[in-house]
């Protein structure tokens, strides 16, 4: 009874904590905006832009959501005595293949991204965003 009482005040505790930290920046819809970095886009271009940013920023997240239910069982799971492989083995399988699918969305997205913009400006939204990679990995 203490083992189980103290687990679910470690967990309340620690979802407490979590809750007050700031999101990663990736998480927050700061994602490069590509109508800001790349140059001499078209009202069409931009508009096809949005579109897929928004639609693909809301299957990511509902992706994640998903995830997030996951790795909250597997750490259920976890933290039992004994062996739970039974259970944790088809847990991770389902967190594989939900991160599999974000991969995919995403470079979906880029593909669809990359057939709205130029040769041009796929060269300049490739350069911008590397610059900002870099300077999210010092921070």
């Amino acid at each position: 009874m203490k083992k189980i009482l103290f687990l679910a005040l470690t967990l309340l505790l620690g979802s407490a904590v979590l809750a007050q930290k700031p999101a990663d920046h990736r998480r927050e819809g700061k994602r490069p905006d590509i109508t800001k970095l790349v140059s001499n886009l078209t009202d069409n271009q931009k508009g096809k832009l949005e579109t897929i940013t928004n639609d693909s920023r809301q299957r990511v997240e509902k992706l994640r959501a998903r995830k997030k239910s996951v790795r909250d069982s597997i750490a259920l799971y976890m933290d039992r005595e004994g062996n739970q492989s039974k259970y944790l083995n088809p847990l991770f399988d389902r967190e594989a293949k939900i991160q599999s699918e974000i991969s995919r969305e995403m470079y979906s997205t880029k593909v669809r991204i990359d057939e709205v913009l130029t040769k041009e400006q796929r060269a300049e939204f490739q350069k911008a965003s590397k610059e900002q990679r870099k300077h999210h990995k010092k921070k």
